[in-house]
């Protein structure tokens, strides 16, 4: 199963007839020097079999095999995986890494697998944070990790050695305190589609029965879609689907995005919707909010817009405590205003 490509890689699933690449790779010492003790054939077939176990568990991560698209050779391993770590703050975070046989040494393809591989760990994942560790003696990971945007934090102390510890935050996904905001890219929004649960098994959130409306299911085939497909690669944002998740049940509790991209005077309109069993938790106020912060890093945005019923008092109060002003009326709808 292909997880990823690259120009020149493909960034694969393991399976037990890579036992003998697995091997040449956890078996050398040297290629090991600054991952983990070098293991003998035997225990790396275990190790093999343990990864491939995991991919059922944890379907969106692991250790994955690494090719180059033009001999099909086994180039190395590329891995996002959670951290292990004494440190209990950091054992909920996910990092990369990556070892190349030495053959596959100095030909670019550290940086190009690390660039892809961060950019699947935010588009497909959607992890708002993803992490890479490296002993202090290896400088040329971390100038792999320099190069590929990661920004180099504080050294922390892991039993007898000195560890650097980079972090690479997420642009179009949002936290709040309570809540995860990401939008959905075209192979996901058709699977929120379907229903059936589907996205949220891919995703690994918590599965409710969740149906779309075959109104809403309509609009999105017909418009939404289309629009995303024409559009150019950043502005898809502008037009699909936001989720916002609480974090500590990994459940869906609302949608929320924009209706088109910023205008011309920087002007955006926004729409959400909550779902109904989660109402009245403030969960939309947050969202909002935290929508609102992210537009403000957005230069083309200046305002953003809103509309809501007349008679939809639940609506008009998420505007108001995020210091929306009404400025207009057009029939039953009012137009609300946020000007940073």
């Amino acid at each position: 199963m292909v997880i990823f490509e690259t120009d020149r890689l493909i960034i694969r699933r393991y399976t037990l007839e890579d036992e003998e690449n697995f091997f040449k790779l956890n078996g050398d010492p040297e290629l090991m020097r600054y991952i983990r003790e070098a293991r003998d054939r035997k225990e790396c077939s275990l190790f093999l079999r343990r990864n491939i176990v995991n991919y059922q568990q944890r379907p969106l991560m692991g250790r994955w095999a690494m090719d180059e698209k033009a001999t099909g050779a086994f180039v190395g391993s590329f891995a996002i995986i959670p951290v292990e770590s004494a440190d209990s703050k950091r054992n909920h975070e996910i990092q990369l890494g990556y070892a190349l046989l030495k053959d596959y040494w100095g030909k670019g393809f550290a940086t190009e697998s690390t660039l892809a591989g961060r950019q699947y760990a935010f588009d497909v994942m959607k992890l708002p944070k993803i992490v890479a560790i490296t002993e202090e003696a290896n400088t040329a990971s971390q100038n792999v990790l320099l190069r590929c945007g990661f920004q180099q934090q504080a050294n922390f102390r892991e039993g007898n050695k000195t560890l650097c510890y980079f972090s690479s935050r997420n642009p179009n996904a949002i936290e709040t305190e309570r809540l995860h905001l990401f939008p959905l890219t075209i192979p996901q929004l058709e699977l929120y589609c379907k229903g059936s649960d589907e996205l949220e098994h891919a995703l690994n959130l918590m599965p409710f029965g969740r149906n779309m409306s075959p109104q809403v299911h309509d609009t999105v085939m017909k418009v939404t879609l289309p629009a995303m497909r024409r559009a150019a690669e950043p502005d898809y944002l502008f037009f699909t689907f936001w989720l916002v998740v609480d974090k500590l049940s990994h459940t869906i509790v609302a949608e929320i995005g924009f209706k088109g991209p910023p205008a011309i005077d920087g002007c955006v309109e926004i729409g959400y919707g909550t779902m109904p069993a989660m109402v009245n938790k403030g969960y939309m106020t947050e969202a909002v909010k935290g929508l609102l912060q992210w537009t403000a890093t957005r230069p083309d945005i200046t305002t953003v817009l809103a509309e809501t019923y007349a008679g939809n008092k639940a609506s008009m109060r998420v505007l108001e405590k995020n210091q929306f002003m009404q400025f207009t009326q057009k029939g039953d709808m009012l137009w609300w205003r946020h000007t940073r």
